[in-house]
């Protein structure tokens, strides 16, 4: 009995023994856990020993997988030669070097070579030579192929625009005067006149803005006499063959011009009309401006080259700071009202136009009369001519060639006082037209990169109805009219030009 308690003990020993030595497998999730945790050790024991011993581990570089061998790379030749022709001096070299050789036909030979090396650069010699003579060559193995002639494609694809613009700015006066009494009919008069002509020219004609007809005629004048090119306007490929000299040359002046009307420069106008109060009649005190916004790099002209007296175009350099400022001297002067805040971004040389305001149409009556055999058939049509009651401003940017920005601005601003009407001999209106009081002015002004340009000096005269009545006395029917006034209240208004210059990178 006591044996079979033993033995049931010892079984029961074992098995429990077994069950408690097998661990339990960690979940996925667990497992993931201890190798982020391992990680994250790893990096950070890594940052310490860096840190601690001072120490960058540099980056691996990798040879490449595969690195053409040319037959130049460590060549060199001695060599002598004296007025000796192209030919005979390539085929030396070539000799020499031991490799294959072969010149095109169109090679002129007897281009004289004088030349004395010791151990030069194989490469070097053949550069110079082909320099010498005008030709290029190219390996093909361990073949010289010598050319005179080689082809070329230039990728010139440009904005398809023929535009032209021509401001005249301006008037003609004219003063006459007679003495001696009589009539003009009967000769017994005579007279002297006085005439004065003062404008401002600004056009553009429509070749000089053909950027495919100047390209072409610049191209002719680079290549050379067998040289022949074709460029297809549509596409804007322009392909040359050429001597390598002539390629290389166009290929620089096609590199310029692409590095110039790739340019673009964003402007932001803000044009303002200030109302001026009554102690700057006169307009707005720019001198006093000038002073207080102006630094001493900055500019700020009277100048009669806008075509107005009095006017000013300035320039300063643009920051938040100093515009804030300029706003605040202006409204000194009066009200401010903004009439428009354009954004625009135009390619380098090419024209803008800003125009803020409202178009007012007008109507002529138009009559043409067809004569027949027995009877006259008449048409009548009217012609819309719209006229803008606003401001209307061109401005054409170049940026030169040592960064600074050259600006051709021509402001007009035009504003409706009246109207006109015209008729026939039957007294019927046949056409009203627009009594317009103009302002314009022009100037070309040079100003930096993230400049701030200031035009002003635009002075208006404007007449207004001003409304008062007695309160509640003047709304009475029939006899409120008493009680109230209407006043032709005169206004002085300054128009104000401000534009900042960016150009683009």
């Amino acid at each position: 009995m006591g044996s079979f308690v033993s033995l049931g003990l010892i079984i029961f020993l074992l098995l429990s023994t077994g069950c408690t030595s097998i661990p339990a497998k960690p979940s996925k999730n667990r497992q993931k856990q201890l190798k982020i945790k391992t990680a994250s050790k790893e990096i950070s024991d890594f940052k310490e020993y860096q840190k601690a011993h001072n120490k960058n581990i540099p980056k691996m570089i990798l040879p490449p997988a595969y690195q053409e061998i040319s037959v130049f790379d460590g060549q060199t030749i001695t060599f002598s030669a004296e007025n000796a022709n192209l030919y005979k001096v390539l085929y030396s070299i070539s000799k020499l070097a031991g490799l294959n050789l072969i010149i095109d036909r169109n090679v002129e030979k007897n281009i004289p070579i004088t030349l004395s090396v010791k151990d030069a650069n194989l490469e070097d010699v053949l550069k110079i030579i082909m320099q010498m003579s005008g030709c290029y060559y190219q390996m093909e193995g361990n073949i010289l192929h010598v050319k005179e002639y080689m082809r070329k494609r230039f990728n010139v694809a440009y904005v398809h625009s023929n535009a032209s613009f021509s401001t005249n700015l301006g008037g003609d006066t004219l003063s006459s005067a007679s003495s001696g009494g009589g009539s003009s009919s009967g000769g017994g008069s005579s007279g002297q006149g006085i005439t004065g002509k003062y404008t401002l020219n600004y056009s553009s004609p429509k070749d000089v803005s053909d950027f495919y007809k100047g390209l072409a005629k610049n191209i002719k004048s680079l290549i050379s006499k067998n040289g022949k090119y074709t460029l297809n306007r549509f596409s804007g490929i322009l392909s040359v063959y050429d001597k390598k000299q002539n390629i290389n040359a166009i290929s620089n002046f096609i590199k310029q011009i692409k590095k110039q009307f790739n340019q673009q420069i964003l402007i932001e106008a803000k044009i303002l009309e200030v109302s001026l109060n009554k102690t700057h009649q006169l307009g707005i005190n720019w001198e006093s401006v000038g002073k207080s916004v102006f630094s001493p790099g900055d500019t700020l002209k009277m100048t009669q080259s806008l075509g107005l007296p009095g006017a000013v175009a300035g320039t300063m350099g643009y920051s938040s700071n100093n515009f804030n400022a300029l706003i605040n001297a202006i409204d000194e002067n009066g009200n401010i009202d903004t009439l428009s805040n354009p954004r625009i971004k135009v390619l380098n040389g090419q024209s803008a136009i800003i125009s803020s305001g409202k178009l007012i149409p007008y109507w002529e009556k138009q009559v043409d009369t067809t004569q027949g055999t027995a009877t006259s058939d008449t048409q009548v049509t009217y012609n819309r001519r719209d006229v803008l009651d606003g401001v209307t401003m061109g401005v054409t940017p170049t940026i030169m060639s040592n960064g600074r920005i050259m600006l051709n601005i021509t402001p007009i601003s035009s504003s409706i006082e009246g109207e006109k009407e015209y008729f026939d001999e039957n007294g019927k209106s046949v056409a009203t037209a627009p009594i317009i009081n103009i302002k314009e002015a022009g100037t070309i002004i040079y100003a930096k990169d993230n400049s701030l340009v200031l035009i002003g000096g635009l002075i208006s005269n404007s007449v207004h109805k001003k409304h008062t009545q007695i309160p509640y006395l003047g709304d009475i029917p029939y006899i409120g009219s008493l009680f109230r006034r209407v006043d032709n209240v005169k206004e002085k208004k300054e128009l104000v030009i401000l534009l900042r210059i960016k150009v683009i990178k």
